[in-house]
């Protein structure tokens, strides 16, 4: 399994897709359902923000993984794929975890190192592990599943930059 994200957000999209790909409430659960459904992901998290919506998941295959993403962001944003794909972003492996220790520090924020984005990504981990999509892999293997491991590494990276 390996982590992929795939996502939009200031950098990469207008305001204006931004806020019609904004997803919360009963429409985030179930993109959070419907992406952990899929056949390529074991398990899933969703970061969606007034700037960014980013889909996480383990998945066993790459191109399936971001297919089915894609599709899934689509449908439940509203917004056609063709305009959507335009701007979305597509992280794998070191680079997914990678783009979500400098989304979790701030460094990819409009605000350079503000510190409101490490809550919202704190509570789409906690909202995935509350719907059940955030520690299917966990039960298969004595590794952790992604859930694990990204709590570790946001908490590692921001006990650092507490320090500093």
């Amino acid at each position: 399994m390996s982590v992929l994200v795939v996502g939009l957000s200031h950098k990469s999209a207008p305001v204006a897709i931004l806020e019609q790909a904004a997803v919360s409430g009963d429409t985030l659960a179930k993109l959070l359902r419907d992406v952990a459904l899929t056949d390529p992901v074991a398990e899933t998290f969703v970061v969606s923000t007034c700037n960014r919506i980013e889909v996480y998941a383990d998945v066993d295959r790459f191109h399936a993984g971001v297919t089915a993403i894609c599709e899934l962001l689509a449908r439940h944003c509203g917004v056609q794929a063709r305009d959507l794909t335009a701007h979305l972003y597509v992280h794998y492996e070191d680079r997914a975890v990678a783009h979500l220790l400098t989304v979790a520090c701030g460094l990819d924020s409009v605000v350079v190192g503000e510190g409101q984005i490490l809550g919202q990504v704190r509570s789409a981990l906690k909202l995935a592990e509350q719907h059940g999509t955030g520690d299917h892999h966990r039960h298969h293997d004595d590794d952790g599943g992604m859930s694990d491991h990204c709590n570790s590494q946001i908490s590692h990276a921001c006990d650092n930059r507490k320090g500093a």
